[in-house]
């Protein structure tokens, strides 16, 4: 690998001296250098990104002469249209700096270090370089006076389930996307001017949701690989992982803006695709889809290509900052740190893009329902973290589908048409007798035909199986059927499931599997008896459907799957911050391949990333890789609307208005750690001109011994056009404990009209009640008669307590 091609550009108008020494305020004693953490392992060499002692261009404050401060916490003049302005002469002249000082520590490495490589070089949102070293020569780097740290690179995974779906069709509106909408100028102005960046695995560009001939691009763009990229998506930049680049069993087909999985499409679209109408199209709902805000630009920055780690992602994010992106959403993680007190690189890069004025939202993980279980960078606490609910629809795509057609004996006219949804690899055509198992064991052996013993061979063999869901594992009825010849699996939903299927991806497992609803499973068990009834053996036909299955389900209802909080960090932040729509998810997909990563011949190693492809162009899918993007549309409307707003002023305004509906196994009767502030209610969100820092806020995990008191301070900004009068009021969510007591001071403050105004947030603690470690919820009420707010703006708090 040569060393010019990562060192970067070079070097202009330096007027800083240099010290090869990196200054002696901030050197530390060789004793001082800590391990270095586990890594990755890349042709033999550790991989990490080297963190310097100086703070990057987003976080600089002074202090290097000649160089004025960077950060918009100290110059708020450094900036531009509301974000850090990179071309600004400060940022230039720190950049350069930094650039320098970069060269230097490249060129020790070289004459110290022969066999180290460079590779990816940071300096807005991280100042750091990713580099290889030699395993027996990591400590010694770790040591060098102006290394701050050794960061770990690892693996992240996309936030994607194959399973059950809402359209885009009901979801925009079960947002409130429509009132923010007209709040913009209507459908056809919803996201206009604004950028959001879509970190993930690449855009299908042959989409026509990524086409829109009314938008012009901003001067400068499009950006990357300008074949590719159009009017609408207006950066096409493909960035791939040291681990790839120097994997030579790689093929360079991988190396690609395009994307080969279909996960970065979905995403993208859900966020800000264009408006189509899919009648006509084979395979697909006769329904318009649209994004959230359709008519937003997209930048598209591919990291899985075919993996995405740490030193590409921090990358990518480093990437849409200096391009401007608006916003930023990333539908994938790894798993946190925990309670380390090393910096995660990737929550380090979010804070610092935020820093620098740019939204970012992240899925909170498919890892739930355990607690603690928000993956990085979900975890950096000025992101948007965003978990999923279910949908007013469900829904399966014809390829994961099979019709059941009964040819022999004819069914009687009124029998229904039976779709199910295959679970695993299935023939195209599949034609077999199917016997009942509660015919077969006649309630003998475990009742009610659920398959869960083995029967015998002679009656199952070469024969579908049709049984009752419950009683045992899926796998246990799919061994079963195996063990005893059978050549298909049937599984129809019992009382409890009814009619909406929630498919179990059985990939590999055993044999053909097919899921049915509940009515459809009946009229099959019904069909099957009257016809052993008459002597008659029931032949049927599996085939391929042609059109979408698409049934109703409950609105509302936290996905099992969603991560949980609080962060597993020494923080114990409130995540997820939001829920919204991701419950499954209706809208494009790659069209090409169903094989997506995996197409390329050996030895190339492919991907273990699922697969989003149907000949369509259009899935159904589901977690909370399809909420965040939700959201971060949600913030691009809201941008639009208030372009003075900072980025934790939209993400207060969508958190205080958020819906908490309490209607059966709705998210509002969830715990705080589990829907965060609740559901987003953009129809709230529009009206809403009263901001709250922080929108909500943990004390963490305190041990007591002594009576205990703890405070939080608020801000109230006023953005509205008049004094407005507030009523303030706290409480704990039951059950609340009998040792803990929550104050607010004032109960009442008048704010003027673009002014702000504080309160504060006692809890009293008394320590002789504790036994044992219990969490505690509670929440602020702020209310002003709706005069700049649609409803009382809602503020969870969160605290967990330990004896002594």
């Amino acid at each position: 690998m040569r060393w010019s091609r990562w060192i970067g550009s070079a070097l202009v108008g330096i007027c800083v001296l240099v010290n090869p020494l990196w200054g002696t305020s901030l050197q530390r004693h060789p004793s001082q250098a800590p391990t270095p953490p586990e890594t990755l392992t890349i042709e033999g060499k550790k991989a990490y990104i080297v963190i310097f002692n100086e703070p990057p261009l987003v976080r600089y404050e002074g202090g290097v002469r000649g160089l004025a401060a960077t950060s918009l916490r100290v110059a708020p003049q450094n900036r531009r249209e509301g974000k850090l302005d990179l071309q600004s002469p400060a940022s230039a002249n720190y950049l350069s700096y930094l650039e320098a000082r970069q060269t230097v520590f490249a060129e020790r490495l070289r004459q110290r270090v022969p066999e180290a490589q460079w590779g990816y070089a940071y300096r807005i949102v991280l100042n750091g370089v990713v580099v290889l070293i030699p395993e027996d020569q990591v400590e010694e780097v770790a040591r060098w006076p102006e290394v701050a740290r050794l960061a770990p690179i690892r693996l992240n995974r996309l936030f994607a389930e194959p399973m059950t779906p809402p359209p885009l069709d009901v979801s925009n509106p079960l947002m409130g996307a429509p009132a923010l909408w007209e709040a913009v100028g209507g459908p056809e102005n919803a996201g206009r001017g604004i950028k959001i960046g879509i970190i993930d695995s690449g855009v299908d560009f042959s989409n026509p949701m990524f086409h829109d001939p009314t938008l012009v691009p901003p001067p400068g763009f499009p950006k990357g690989d300008l074949a590719l990229a159009n009017s609408k998506v207006i950066v096409a930049k493909v960035i791939p992982s040291l681990q790839d680049l120097n994997n030579k069993n790689i093929n360079p087909g991988h190396f690609t803006a395009q994307d080969l999985v279909g996960h970065g499409t979905h995403v993208a679209a859900a966020a800000a695709g264009n408006f189509v109408d899919l009648r006509g199209t084979p395979g697909a709902r006769p329904v318009t889809l649209s994004g959230v805000a359709p008519k937003a630009f997209i930048g598209s920055y591919r990291v899985f290509a075919p993996n995405a780690a740490t030193d590409n992602v921090v990358k990518a994010i480093e990437e849409a900052v200096a391009d401007g992106m608006d916003v930023i959403n990333i539908s994938f993680g790894s798993i946190s740190l925990g309670p380390s007190e090393e910096p995660d690189p990737q929550v380090e890069a979010v804070e610092n893009a935020v820093a620098a004025g740019v939204i970012v939202c992240v899925a909170a993980g498919n890892f739930g329902p355990d607690r603690a279980s928000i993956s990085s960078p979900g975890t950096a606490p000025s992101a948007i973290t965003v978990g999923a609910v279910t949908n007013a629809h469900d829904g399966f795509t014809p390829g994961q589908l099979r019709v059941v057609q009964v040819t022999s004996p004819e069914p009687p006219p009124n029998f229904v048409r039976i779709v199910g949804v295959r679970a695993n690899r299935f023939p195209d055509s599949l034609v077999v007798p199917v016997v009942d198992a509660d015919l077969l064991d006649n309630g003998q052996l475990d009742g009610g035909g659920y398959g869960c013993q083995l029967l015998p061979s002679a009656l199952v063999r070469d024969r579908a199986l049709l049984v009752q869901r419950g009683n045992c594992l899926i796998l246990t009825k799919a061994f079963n059927a195996w063990v005893s010849g059978a050549a298909a699996l049937i599984i129809y939903n019992n009382q409890e499931a009814g009619d909406v299927i929630d498919a179990v991806p059985l990939a590999g497992q055993f044999l053909p599997t097919l899921f049915l609803p509940r009515s459809s499973g009946l009229a099959l068990k019904n069909l099957v008896a009257t016809n052993a009834t008459n002597g008659r053996e029931t032949i049927i036909t599996l085939t391929q459907a042609s059109e979408p299955l698409v049934f109703e389900r409950q609105p509302h209802v936290l996905l099992e799957q969603s991560s949980r909080g609080p962060t597993p960090t020494r923080l114990l932040l409130i995540k997820p911050d939001l829920v919204t729509i991701g419950g499954g998810s209706y809208g494009p997909a790659q069209d090409d391949d169903p094989r997506g990563e995996n197409r390329f011949p050996r030895p190339d190693p492919g991907s273990l990333q699922p697969t989003l492809y149907d000949p369509s162009g259009y899935v159904f899918t589901s977690g909370t890789s399809f909420a965040a993007p939700r959201v971060a549309g949600a913030a691009a409307l809201l941008k639009q609307l208030h372009p003075d707003w900072s980025p934790a002023d939209i993400k207060a305004a969508l958190m205080t208005t958020a819906a908490r509906p309490t209607g059966p196994n709705e998210v509002g009767l969830a715990r705080v750690m589990d829907r965060g502030a609740g559901l987003v209610d953009l129809e709230a969100a529009r009206r809403v001109l009263t901001l709250v820092d922080p929108p909500s806020h943990s004390f963490g995990s305190v041990v007591v011994g002594t009576p205990t008191t703890l405070i939080r301070e608020f801000v109230i900004k006023n953005r509205s056009q008049s004094a407005t009068t507030y009523t303030v009021q706290a409480a704990l969510s039951p059950p609340a404990p009998s040792f803990l007591k929550v104050d607010v001071s004032p109960t009442q403050l008048t704010v003027p009209a673009g002014g702000t105004g504080t309160f504060t947030l006692k809890l009293t603690i008394d320590a002789s009640s504790i036994t044992s470690r219990i969490d505690s919820e509670g929440f602020v009420l702020i209310a002003d008669g709706e005069q700049t707010t649609p409803r009382p703006l809602y503020v969870p708090f969160w605290i967990r307590t330990a004896p002594r």
